[in-house]
């Protein structure tokens, strides 16, 4: 096998030169695990813009920024907040300054190019397109407050469970095709396609992200852009500057982020392809992928920008129109079916709209522990405390007992639900029986007005409820347990899955379940 001829960047894909150690696009080195390489992250707590925004922890970091979790505090809602932080950049209290092979002015350019993404994505009004809900400079640098997408990305989804069944994943790729058409109709190119910019959320939908490398782009005629590519995903139009793009440019990425979905594999680059390297069909790779999908995967990946689909729309209208691929075989019998389970009980009206995986049981040591500041329900900044406790020990009329507790911060619009949650109302339709069988007809009278005024409270009580939830928050009642201790080890149980994780990192410790 011939040695390798380049070094794809850990970071940001691009081809050096085999020899190299640093990339030559980021920066990045291009040995070891990338993922020590980062450094320099505001610490969690940390405010900006006078307190309107606070940081959490770091959801992911590349070689041109670093995006953590944040809470945007006036709203009242957790949000993504993106910093721009070149690879090599250092940090001086608060103050980020680029690396020495960076000069002011090229910093400040590049800077200007960041918040140029944030201008580009507030045009869009997209469910498959992120939101952005504003922008600030501070700390000699820039930030972009973005909405806070939970989920994974295709390409990590893909890693987790190889090849995607052909319906799943041209469904992902027909949300992010209407988005592109959004995007086209604007004049401009997305430019960076791939499985990591595409954020599939855990309501199902497909968002794209990271608009960095958007540009305008004039129909019909040749223009010069950057050189910014994805081996891979990247056409050949892409490397070069004064020639032809258009839709057709994002096309070709839309096809190979499919081939690679559909196959578990990245496509063959456009250079080696030029250079001879054949592109085996999604089909060959994978045989339960359709022949109408693969040839309308093979027409998207065409060399020639004139053989290609010349819009998002006419890619999209091949996969629909596709028949679905014929089994392999005939399939065997269906076993026999065990009695259905009896219907699970109606979810409560009250009840916060998010998925619940929990408990997570932690244990860490330690005399003295570090919380997090934020709230243990619905992970926002906290203003309150709860005190959970546990009581060990017995004997004989309790003489060995011992209660410890600890104040687990908390807000106070989570500590107001749990307290209601701890008294509601109580009514008693059996008062209008009880009234009718002591005063006959009057005492039926007096007997329903107490069954409705109760009904009423009722009412009151669970509106109130409702209005206190946030969309974040995980329970009504408790979200966080002492489970006790032995010696100087303590056992938590929590319902947020981000307070726990938090949690157990500040403290070294360990998640149990």
């Amino acid at each position: 096998m011939a040695a390798a001829t380049v070094t794809l960047c850990p970071i940001c894909n691009a081809e050096n030169p085999a020899a190299a150690s640093s990339c030559g696009t980021c920066g990045a080195p291009l040995s070891g695990d990338p993922s020590s390489a980062f450094s320099g992250a505001l610490p969690p707590g940390t405010k900006l813009q006078g307190g309107v925004y606070s940081i959490g922890k770091v959801l992911g970091q590349g070689g041109f920024g670093i995006t953590y979790l944040g809470g945007d505090i006036r709203a009242r809602r957790a949000v993504a907040i993106k910093e721009f932080f070149p690879y090599g950049s250092t940090r001086r209290g608060a103050n980020v300054h680029p690396f020495g092979g960076l000069s002011a002015a090229d910093y400040a350019t590049t800077r200007t190019k960041f918040l140029d993404e944030a201008r580009i994505l507030a045009r869009f009004d997209h469910p498959s397109i992120v939101d952005v809900y504003g922008t600030f400079e501070e700390n000699n640098t820039a930030y972009m407050v973005m909405e806070l997408l939970r989920g994974k990305s295709l390409g990590r989804l893909v890693d987790e469970r190889g090849p995607l069944p052909e319906r799943e994943a041209v469904g992902y790729v027909e949300q992010v095709g209407e988005a592109l058409e959004v995007v086209h109709a604007t004049s401009l190119l997305h430019r960076d396609l791939k499985p990591d910019n595409i954020m599939l959320t855990d309501a199902g939908n497909a968002v794209l992200i990271d608009f960095g490398t958007a540009r305008t782009f004039a129909a019909g005629k040749t223009g010069r852009m950057t050189t910014m590519v994805t081996p891979g995903y990247a056409p050949l139009e892409q490397y070069g500057q004064s020639v032809r793009f258009g839709p057709f440019t994002d096309v070709y990425a839309l096809g190979a982020t499919l081939y690679h979905a559909l196959t578990g594999q990245m496509p063959a680059t456009a250079t080696d392809r030029a250079s001879g390297v054949e592109l085996a069909s999604p089909r060959k790779l994978n045989p339960a992928v359709s022949r109408g999908v693969d040839r309308a995967v093979m027409w998207a990946m065409k060399m020639r920008v004139d053989e290609r689909p010349q819009s998002v729309r006419a890619f999209v209208d091949a996969l629909r129109s596709a028949p679905p691929a014929a089994p392999e075989r005939e399939p065997l019998p269906a076993p026999p079916q065990p009695p259905p389970l009896p219907p699970a009980p109606a979810r409560p009206t009250w009840r916060p709209p998010v998925p619940y995986e929990g408990p997570y049981d932690v244990e860490v040591r330690g005399e003295e522990l570090r919380w997090p500041q934020r709230c243990a329900c619905c992970f926002q900044p906290s203003d309150a405390s709860l005190v959970v406790q546990h009581t060990a020990g017995g004997g004989l009329f309790g003489l060995f007992e011992e209660t410890r507790g600890w104040d687990v911060p908390y807000c106070s619009e989570c500590l107001e639900h749990l307290q209601l949650e701890e008294s509601p109302p109580r009514g008693n339709l059996g008062g209008a029986v009880a009234g009718a069988l002591i005063g006959g007809p009057i005492g039926l009278l007096v007997g329903l007005g107490t069954a409705a005024a109760s009904m009423l409270g009722a009412a009151q009580y669970q509106s109130k409820l409702e209005s206190l939830l946030k969309p974040t928050c995980v329970a009504v009642g408790p979200s966080v347990a002492y489970r006790g201790w032995y010696e100087d080890t303590h056992a938590f149980t929590f319902l947020n899955p981000d307070y726990a994780d938090a949690f157990r990192l500040q403290n070294a410790g360990t998640l149990v379940t």
